[in-house]
């Protein structure tokens, strides 16, 4: 998400995201950080230990066998709000317990360039990071992208982090939802042709969005459940548009709301439940992002899964 009017009203120094200081390689990233499995309450049981580095399973390649890999797209992707941040890759803030980092360390492919931005729109795709990241012999991407363009984080502010009233937050996602039916279907169509274009032979993995909330009762949660509903179904809309251009593509689409579900924002249970981080006063450019167990029990099972 672009970050901007969140970082200002949570009283954070404003923080302009740009497409940061080059790609990142599966070595030059912090250690990873892998997170424990989550607690949980008595009546649930945790979910099962995951093994640092599972057994590579076969992986799309061309003629030679050789993987080149490529990751593309938005804070989604960079890991913003995983922590363990690159210290080379600037204002990008790429994650070391980003899915795409997982996804290298785990399956060591040939060569890995990693220009996934946080704030990352289509043009920033399309102009900066598939010119540095993509050419003939690349073979597998990953790419999440769209939220940006949709204006995701304005959503957020007027309907969460802000008391706004409920016609200014209905008039905001509704905007939203325009934008996605009326304008995003061709950004996403431009984005997907720049990417087969320049990288004629990879098998292409685009991955939607999580739900950011739990519906429901929940202790300490403090954003009404109307509220929460709504956004969830903004990212729904959002991601049948994404998946109905990745089709068209001839791209994969990888839902990851399955994996995330019971894992969002108020969730039952509480914060050590969530997937989700909530506001980040001291860094709200990380408020609203998957946090680690986000990226490690909810994106990486699903890209491992699509990759095959």
């Amino acid at each position: 998400m672009r970050h901007h009017l969140l970082a200002a009203l949570v009283t954070a120094p404003l923080i302009t995201f740009g497409v940061g200081t080059g790609p990142a390689t599966a070595d030059s990233v912090p250690a990873l950080d892998v997170p424990a499995a989550v607690p949980a309450p008595a009546a649930v049981p945790a979910p099962p230990a995951v093994p640092v580095a599972p057994a590579a399973p076969a992986v799309p390649a061309a003629g030679s066998g050789a993987v080149h890999y490529a990751a593309l797209g938005d804070s989604f992707a960079s890991g913003s709000g995983a922590g363990n941040y690159d210290p080379f890759s600037g204002l990008c803030r790429r994650s070391g317990n980003s899915h795409p980092i997982l996804w290298a360390r785990n399956h060591r492919p040939d060569s890995f360039e990693y220009d996934a931005c946080g704030g990352a729109v289509t043009e920033d795709v399309v102009k900066n990071q598939i010119p540095d990241a993509l050419d003939d012999n690349t073979t597998v991407v990953t790419l999440t992208i769209g939220g940006n363009d949709a204006d995701f984080e304005s959503a957020i502010v007027k309907c969460v982090v802000v008391d706004s009233d409920s016609d200014e937050c209905n008039r905001v996602l509704d905007r939203s939802g325009r934008f996605i039916d009326q304008v995003l279907p061709g950004k996403l169509a431009w984005t997907y042709g720049a990417i087969s274009e320049s990288a004629p032979q990879a098998k292409v993995f685009v991955t939607g969005y999580p739900h950011l909330f739990e519906l429901g009762r929940s202790l300490g949660c403090g954003v009404a459940e109307w509220r929460r509903q709504r956004m969830n179904l903004l990212v729904d809309h959002l991601n049948t548009v994404i998946e109905e251009q990745a089709e068209k593509s001839g791209f994969r689409y990888v839902d990851v709301s399955a994996a995330f579900a019971g894992h969002g924002v108020c969730a039952p249970g509480g914060i050590q439940r969530e997937w989700v981080n909530r506001i980040v006063p001291s860094d709200a450019w990380q408020s609203y992002h998957p946090n680690k167990r986000g990226q490690y029990w909810g994106y990486l099972p699903a890209v491992t899964a699509a990759i095959g």
